[in-house]
């Protein structure tokens, strides 16, 4: 017992005494040290962000509406942009490259190395060109999908409406139905004009300008326009089928020009295919 009180106070001395030493010589940061840090300046890295956002920019080229709606209704930011456009160029630069180390290591002879390297960069160049072209065609895509989720997102205000919802209950119940972008846009407008305590429709024309959907624009301007719900309900109806209308005429019109487009690779075709037929019978008469 003696014993066992011994080592407990043998643990609690040298518990003090160690304590007692790291406080007067320990490694604590001193306060004014602290002081200072907490009022040192952080432009360095606030310089550092900006510099190389200003250099994504530069790589992203002049800003204007039509990239930052494209932006916009493809959900991008403009750090993905410029990796697409890296992506595009190295695509562009990959055959000549290819030809070029083949051309380095001798096992290409026929053109010469600096044609290559001309190539990769021309290649190059329209890749990081095209990338541009591609993002805008994505964009067309995802306008035309945006415009049926918003005439199918009408219908079915008219059709809330039509079974007693109030205008507001109405496009609020209707817009949570709907999934994907399309909806998820219309949400953050009504979200924010319910926010700020406006008409659940006063932020859809600012949505279409930043979107690049002329439609929106319509719906901001026809439901303001509208007085009660008879009146609102029948100007949603009427513009949810012009709206039909519209993209089945669209529809129409490129399957026709798909169609036009296909008479030459089919007349082409049958050309080939009267060569390949007639060829033997030329070849015949001309030996006799």
């Amino acid at each position: 017992m003696m014993l066992l009180a011994m080592v407990l106070a043998g643990a609690l001395a040298g518990t003090g005494l160690l304590l007692v030493i790291r406080g007067a010589v320990g490694t604590t940061t001193p306060l004014d040290t602290l002081v200072a840090e907490l009022h040192r300046s952080r432009g360095g890295l606030a310089d550092d962000s900006f510099a190389s956002r200003r250099f994504i920019e530069r790589l992203a080229g002049s800003e204007t509406s039509n990239r930052a709606s494209d932006l916009a209704i493809l959900e991008r930011s403009l750090d993905k942009y410029v990796q697409d456009r890296f992506t595009w160029a190295l695509l562009g630069a990959a055959p000549g490259l290819a030809f070029w180390l083949l051309a380095t290591t001798g096992a290409l002879t026929v053109v010469p190395n600096g044609l290559l390297l001309a190539a990769a960069l021309l290649g190059a160049a329209a890749g990081w060109l095209y990338a541009r072209l591609d993002m805008h065609s994505d964009a067309e895509k995802a306008r035309r999908e945006f415009r049926h989720a918003l005439a199918a997102y009408l219908e079915l205000v008219a059709i809330l409406m039509a079974g007693g919802a109030g205008v507001e209950t109405a496009v609020y119940d209707a817009a949570s139905a709907g999934r994907g972008s399309s909806f998820r846009h219309i949400r953050a407008a009504l979200t924010a004009a319910q926010t700020r305590r406006h008409e659940p429709w006063s932020f859809f024309g600012d949505l279409g300008m930043q979107l690049g959907v002329g439609e929106l624009i319509e719906l901001h301007s026809s439901m303001t326009l509208a007085g009660d719900g008879a009146q609102v309900r029948s100007s949603l109806g009427a513009m949810a089928s012009g709206m039909r209308r519209r993209d089945l005429a669209q529809i129409e019109t490129q399957a026709q020009s798909k169609s036009e487009a296909m008479v030459l690779p089919v007349a082409l075709m049958f050309a080939g295919f009267l060569v390949l037929i007639g060829y033997p019978a030329l070849a015949a008469l001309s030996t006799t």
